[in-house]
């Protein structure tokens, strides 16, 4: 797209508003709001080269977050998470070819606002809920695998991640710190497969440097909310972002 990228208003605008709103997610707060990102800056370039944009901004975000919830996560969770996650990248990077983007969009839809209003549906009352146990550890590399799948094209494995860890009911800062080491594990790893698939021009690097100062900014914002919000607000938010968030993958996808 040469110089007119940098010199496209609608395109800096966009970016704008989805980092903040990625950044303030990977900070804690805002649940599945972080899948916004590439949706937003699509809306004016190819959705491939605004994955590309997002990577490097990803990572200047994870390892803000990485030091500011150090010592806090849960090694249990993560020794699950982790090896489950790279495998789904593995598996994303094979079938970069073979899936479509709208594919990939309306799976990651269905799951989130499926698990999404369920949570809502029992939250609310809606139906008569029972004390159901803490999912096993298979349940989490399930899901895990399949965020790393989906977080590798479109940067949306938040709405997999939530539906593995949501129903583990950790604190709200050891669920914010754990999902911080998991999506700073999967986008370094996406690096690799992203180089191989030449997805990293001069241009998609030029733009993510510029843009990448407003990350640090969005998620010591996200931390300052997470840690003045209450655990019963925190699962409320979260869960309504889950539904948000699905529900405009799932839009886009069917849509275009």
């Amino acid at each position: 797209m040469g110089t007119t990228l940098i010199a496209d208003p609608l395109f800096w605008g966009l970016a704008l508003i989805g980092l903040v709103i990625v950044g303030v997610s990977k900070g804690g707060f805002g649940g599945g709001l972080g899948v916004v990102g590439v949706p937003f800056l699509a809306a004016a370039i190819p959705v491939n080269q605004a994955a590309a944009i997002m990577l490097p901004c990803l990572i200047i975000m994870d390892l803000t977050g990485l030091y500011g919830w150090r010592g806090q996560w849960c090694w249990v969770q993560l020794k699950r998470l982790l090896p489950a996650a790279g495998l789904g990248v593995c598996f994303g990077a094979l079938s970069f070819h073979v899936l479509s983007e709208n594919a990939l969009r309306i799976m990651i839809g269905l799951i989130g606002l499926g698990f999404g209003i369920q949570w809502w549906v029992k939250h609310l009352g809606l139906v008569q809920s029972s004390d159901q146990p803490v999912p096993g550890p298979w349940h989490t590399r399930f899901w895990s695998t399949i965020a790393g799948f989906t977080s590798f094209s479109v940067h949306a494995g938040g709405p997999p991640l939530q539906v593995a860890l949501l129903p583990q009911r950790l604190d709200p800062k050891i669920y914010a710190a754990t999902t911080v080491v998991f999506f700073t594990f999967v986008n370094v790893v996406k690096v690799f497969p992203y180089y191989w698939l030449d997805q990293f021009t001069s241009e998609v690097l030029w733009t993510a440097l510029i843009l990448a100062p407003i990350g640090p900014f969005a998620v010591r914002l996200g931390m300052f909310l997470n840690k003045r919000i209450s655990a019963f607000w925190f699962y409320r938010v979260c869960y309504f972002g889950l539904v948000v968030s699905s529900a405009r993958l799932l839009f886009i996808g069917m849509t275009t």
